[in-house]
């Protein structure tokens, strides 16, 4: 017995070491990346999509993790990024960089989450709407806590900072609030609407989250590689949250007005505009 809980410490010791070579995190990455966009085109189930990507976004997130950990392949590019952004500073863009972290800090999260959720819920007069998008940003909020511990990476030097954060930085809470947020407001909202409008405020939260993530390593805050994970993590709490969504409103549909993809009254085809959510 104790022969055979060596061998299997060792087995995986040997694995976290590989998985920061380039090999290995690129192949990981690449699984990653395929199971996501499966996930995303696949028609036949929406929950089987939902976990197909959930298991892709898993996967990239351990890869994050593992690479930092072990100062990886992937973590390589966080110094020149860094590096290349304290050289681009200037006061103006210094005061921009901070009113928007500001807008994206946990507290102002919290704050704009509770509000959408009771305005959709308001919308939808179903209280579902209003949990979900509260669930979505406070699972969020503590997956990023839990990982920040385990993790435990320090942040970029403080002399590199334009504010002074002491805390652990991987992922950035920051980026995972705004992601979840605005991913999940845009996802219950997009349902609604009809394909060209649904890619359009898409592709508004992937912008909004981006901005926010380049803010935070324009301020010297957050490596690359944070910033990453912290997108990664908020659109694994959205699809979490979409299913949850789905999984809920169809329940309570013959009780309620819910708030739905579609007005036919045609079941098939109702079913249909929700397999491509």
């Amino acid at each position: 017995m104790p022969a055979t809980v060596s061998a299997v410490r060792t087995a995986v010791t040997e694995v976290l070491t590989e998985s920061s070579s380039a090999e290995i995190a690129v192949t990981a990455v690449v699984l990653a990346s395929a199971l996501f966009v499966f996930g995303s085109i696949y028609q036949a189930s929406t929950l089987r999509s939902s976990v197909i990507r959930a298991t892709g976004l898993i996967v990239a997130l351990v890869t994050l993790s593992v690479a930092v950990m072990h100062n990886g392949w992937l973590s390589r590019f966080d110094g020149p990024v860094t590096e290349w952004m304290i050289a681009h500073r200037s006061h103006g863009l210094n005061q921009i960089a901070v009113a928007v972290t500001d807008l994206g800090s946990p507290v102002a999260t919290a704050i704009l989450g509770i509000g959408a959720g009771a305005v959709l819920s308001w919308q939808a007069r179903s209280v579902i709407p209003g949990i979900v998008v509260v669930g979505t940003v406070g699972s969020a909020a503590v997956a990023s806590t839990v990982m920040k511990a385990v993790v435990a990476r320090e942040r970029p030097p403080t002399a590199s900072q334009v504010l002074l954060e002491t805390d652990h930085s991987f992922p950035s809470g920051h980026v995972t609030g705004t992601g979840a947020l605005i991913g999940i407001v845009v996802l219950l909202v997009a349902m609604q609407h009809t394909p060209s409008v649904k890619r359009l405020l898409m592709l508004v939260a992937v912008v909004v989250t981006l901005v926010v993530a380049l803010t935070r390593l324009y301020l010297g805050v957050h490596w690359l590689t944070d910033v990453v994970a912290g997108a990664t993590l908020a659109t694994f709490a959205v699809t979490i949250g979409g299913a949850a969504f789905r999984y809920l409103d169809n329940r309570s549909r013959p009780k309620h007005d819910a708030l739905t993809p579609s007005t036919s009254a045609d079941p098939r085809i109702a079913a249909a505009e929700y397999r491509t959510l």
